[in-house]
């Protein structure tokens, strides 16, 4: 099976590169690892770490689509998803290998009605998940834009399956690695505040859609109706 791993960035391009590097090791070789790159942030391919790396991959040179404008955590998801189907979604500050993709094959394997597998840790949420069902999961509607440009899709994304009687799996995934935040943490102080702000404004639409916070939805139904 070729499996595709496709990753939206904005601004960390040196996390970036990390994964597309760690993605080209001789454990994956067999693999036919297809990668795509979607670059919010519109400066990779003109980067001087692009420059300098795009040689070194010899085993899947990633393809890298530039769109008009930033189109959020969840637009980047759906573009995905209705591009190539099933696949592997990560964010650019995590990194794994083989391992981690064996362990996405064994869980659709054993579980094979599963929509979404997602990561078991605390605090990792979707930074990298695996669409096992695209079709199902895109004729629900596919992630909802209006949580943009990120934070609380996932959660949206999990009580709609859940409802829908098909919940996301948590696995645990070998090899794999991840730096929390770390696009918020390398911005200045008005990126940050601006951050914030959209991050209360998501979370003010959640409540709003759901009746309350993750895990205290009232909601059956969005907004309901």
């Amino acid at each position: 099976m070729a499996w595709t791993v496709c990753i939206p960035t904005l601004r960390r391009y040196d996390l970036l590169l990390r994964l597309c590097l760690s993605l080209n090791s001789e454990s994956c070789r067999d693999l036919g690892l297809r990668i795509c790159i979607l670059d919010n942030g519109g400066e990779l391919l003109d980067s001087s770490l692009w420059l300098r790396s795009k040689d070194k991959f010899d085993l899947a040179s990633p393809e890298v689509i530039v769109p008009k404008y930033n189109l959020g955590v969840a637009g980047s998801w759906n573009f995905f998803i209705q591009r190539f189907g099933s696949c592997i979604i990560a964010n650019d500050d995590v990194v794994f290998a083989r391992e981690t993709i064996e362990s996405f094959s064994a869980a659709s394997m054993a579980f094979p009605e599963v929509v979404i597998f997602e990561g078991k840790d605390s605090v990792a949420g979707f930074s990298t998940f695996y669409v096992n069902k695209s079709d199902f999961w895109m004729e629900m509607g596919g992630f909802d834009e209006l949580f943009n440009p990120a934070y609380f899709e996932d959660n949206d994304c999990r009580h709609r399956l859940r409802l829908a009687g098909r919940p996301v799996k948590q696995i645990f995934l070998n090899g794999w690695h991840h730096d929390n935040s770390s696009t918020l943490a390398s911005g200045d102080a008005s990126y940050k505040r601006m951050h914030w702000c959209l991050y209360q404004r998501n979370r003010s639409y959640y409540i709003h859609k759901w009746g309350g916070l993750p895990g205290r939805e009232s909601n059956l139904s969005p907004f309901g109706s």
